[in-house]
């Protein structure tokens, strides 16, 4: 096949949630490959079932599903409320759960088939900043979905995976959040290839979401400059 045929995305429909710089630059290189784009950056939307399926409304088939949506900031445990861990977790988990199965309607609908991407942490597999417990563990629960996606649905040619993003400053704590980020994961000797950019982490949604990709399913992609191997 060519270049162009793998990793063309015209003629497809992708919907790209979150509001942070990843979303964003990978709503704009999905445009730039040809696909039909719509981004919604509030991800707050994304724990009610009814504001979940009013993001989709507009859509009349849907080939691409990005969850980006985020809720994040490390917190000491001694003030993390459970208003707050629930607030993390609600997006984060429910949220996550509540996008893939709308998209799993739309996609089962006109089968043929689809891909659904969850940006997530490697956070979700090892702690990475003090204080990450909320965060952390909501984010492996989105990698446990995605996996779970991947498994009872690759048959209808439904492939889920997410990508793990680590190294790359791209959006801000939440307001009030009590303290700056410490622990390695804020210590520059620990990342080889140094910090790394929102564009950086685009490339690899487009091969997922691509033809190139139609072997990948159900994988935990980590993108962090080689922070884990340092």
């Amino acid at each position: 096949m060519s270049v162009e045929a793998l990793f063309s995305l015209a003629g497809k429909t992708a919907l790209v949630v979150g509001a942070g710089k990843v979303p964003h630059a990978i709503a704009a290189l999905y445009r730039d490959a040809g696909a039909a784009v719509t981004h919604h950056a509030q991800p707050d939307l994304v724990v009610d079932e009814a504001s979940v399926g009013a993001l989709f409304s507009g859509l009349e088939n849907l080939d691409i599903l990005v969850n980006g949506a985020v809720r994040a900031g490390p917190w000491p445990i001694e003030q993390l409320t459970m208003d707050e861990w629930d607030r993390v977790h609600a997006v984060n988990v429910r949220g996550a759960f509540l996008l893939m199965r709308e998209a799993l309607t739309m996609m089962r609908a006109h089968k043929r088939g689809g891909r659904m991407i969850n940006i997530s942490t490697i956070g979700s597999a090892h702690p990475v900043l003090n204080g990450n417990f909320a965060y952390g563990s909501s984010r492996a629960g989105t990698n446990a979905l995605t996996r779970q996606f991947a498994m009872e649905f690759a048959g209808e040619n439904i492939l889920s995976n997410a990508i793990l993003v680590g190294a790359i400053p791209s959006d801000p704590f939440p307001e009030g959040c009590p303290m700056p980020p410490i622990g390695p994961g804020v210590r520059p000797e620990r990342f080889p290839r140094g910090y790394g950019v929102p564009e950086d982490v685009a490339p690899t949604a487009l091969l997922l979401a691509s033809e190139g990709g139609r072997y990948i399913n159900g994988q935990m992609i980590v993108i962090d400059g080689g922070f884990q191997i340092a």
